[in-house]
């Protein structure tokens, strides 16, 4: 079980590694800034 859930876990932290990577690369900055400002408000 704590095996598995090892796994699970490093696994998962690589996807999301991946998948946020990816989306750095294709979103600009400058569209994650503005966000962070929507939230500010």
């Amino acid at each position: 079980m704590g095996f598995m859930y090892g796994a699970y876990s490093v696994v998962w932290v690589i996807i999301f590694g991946y998948m946020l990577l990816i989306g750095k690369r294709h979103n600009s900055l400058k569209k994650d800034i503005e966000f962070l400002k929507q939230l500010d408000k």
